[in-house]
């Protein structure tokens, strides 16, 4: 373990110095590590099953990043699945729920492929659209699109093959029933007694499918979610559900399916990217009692499902927040949130990833901003940003693994 980790620091320190990222001179790179208030039991739970998917093929071990636009936009997540695969170590476990983004017309990671037909309406849990005139079930995703179009369809392509596809949603009544053609094959999706929705099992491995509603007049379909159902034993699965606008609150309150499609997640990491929603205020207006009781909720939930997880709180960056009119003004709540996730680290035996500290604190978005890592808003990173701080946290959590086995 120890050469292992000797091998990421040296690659990733060279990969950041061979690229264009250098960060801004108030960052605080030295200080990028887990901070755990309480205690790393947990934690160390997670590293040993990690080190057991190098030493085992058939063992697995889950991750889990939740969050706002951050983890939607997928530069983030994508840099720390890449990193778990990219030495060959920790082999690949596949990355579970997904959703078809370009039908709600947003933004997502492209790690995956989605190419559509027809009219699709995208709304979110965290702001929903008035235009829809169903209320989606919203499920771990926490995004739906609708149609009403008789020639809506779309594909699907995955980095890896798959032998089933769980189709999460619901249409105006019980006879539409999707179609999927998958290479030769044309199969008639089956209701799905698990996730609600639709599932269809297919003769051998695919990497991508076509998906057609196959409405008649009058009749409209709503997807929620995708689960393609993997073929790979074990390895690193690494998931990530994030939706522009989410709030500490978004699934728990929003989304009824939740719960339900959590069932299946089993994480032993979960990694929470949420809070810089809920702080977008004027300072005398931020909670942090309700903030960490929001936190709660969410938390419990996830630890009903999964016992024995271990929670990882990225503390919101340095950023502005928008006022009326596109005016905007610098977010002065920083502080107050991470002083209440360190709290609900020591509570909930987690860790604390400090990005707040991390970016130079206080005030150190124009200066990342300046370095071409965040956008002009001063709330969102750029691609090189996002993917640099996707190397910064994956050093962070394999530093302490390595910690873990001495």
């Amino acid at each position: 373990m120890k050469r292992l980790a000797a091998i990421i620091a040296i690659l990733l320190l060279g990969g950041l110095a061979a690229g264009a990222v250098e960060p801004p001179e108030c960052a605080r790179i030295d200080g990028s590590r887990l901070f755990f208030p309480a205690g790393r039991e947990r934690f160390e739970r997670f590293a040993h099953r990690l080190e057991s998917t190098r030493e085992s093929p058939d063992n697995s071990v889950t991750i889990w990043h939740i969050g706002g636009s951050h983890v939607q936009a997928g530069w983030f997540s994508s840099r720390l699945r890449h990193n778990f695969d990219s030495l060959g170590r920790y082999p690949s476990g596949g990355r579970g729920y997904v959703f078809p983004y370009p039908l709600a017309h947003t933004n997502y990671d492209r790690s995956y492929s989605v190419f559509y037909e027809g009219e699709w309406t995208g709304t979110r849990s965290s702001n929903p659209n008035r235009d829809v005139p169903v209320s989606p079930a919203y499920g771990i995703m926490g995004i739906a699109a609708y149609t009403a179009d008789s020639l809506a369809a779309f594909s699907l392509r995955m980095p890896y093959p798959f032998l089933g596809l769980h189709i999460m949603g619901s249409a105006s009544d019980g006879s539409v029933c999707p179609m999927v053609f998958a290479g030769a094959d044309s199969l008639r999706c089956e209701p799905d007694g698990v996730l609600g929705g639709y599932i269809v099992e297919f003769g051998q491995a695919v990497d991508s499918v076509r998906i057609e509603p196959r409405l008649r007049q009058g009749q409209d379909f709503t997807i929620t979610g995708l689960l393609p159902e993997s073929d790979l034993p074990g390895g690193v699965r690494y998931l990530s559900t994030g939706v522009n606008g989410a709030r500490t609150s978004t699934w728990t309150d929003r989304c009824p399916e939740f719960e339900r499609e959590m069932s299946l997640v089993h994480p032993d990491l979960v990694i929470l990217g949420l809070g810089i929603n809920d702080s977008t205020c004027p300072p005398q207006d931020f909670n942090p009692e309700k903030f960490k009781s929001n936190y709660r909720r969410l938390l419990d939930l996830m630890r009903s499902q999964a016992p024995e997880c271990c929670f990882i709180f990225i503390t919101n960056n340095d950023s502005w927040r928008y006022l009326r009119r596109g005016r905007m003004t610098h977010n002065d709540n920083g502080e107050a949130v991470r002083l209440a996730m360190m709290e609900l680290a020591s509570e909930y035996d987690g860790a604390v990833w400090d990005l707040f500290e991390v970016m130079g604190g206080n005030g150190s978005a124009t200066a990342w901003r300046d370095a071409l890592l965040m956008k002009n808003d001063r709330l969102h990173f750029t691609r090189e940003g996002y993917e640099f701080l996707g190397d910064l946290l994956y050093r962070a959590i394999i530093d302490e693994c390595h910690r873990s086995d001495d």
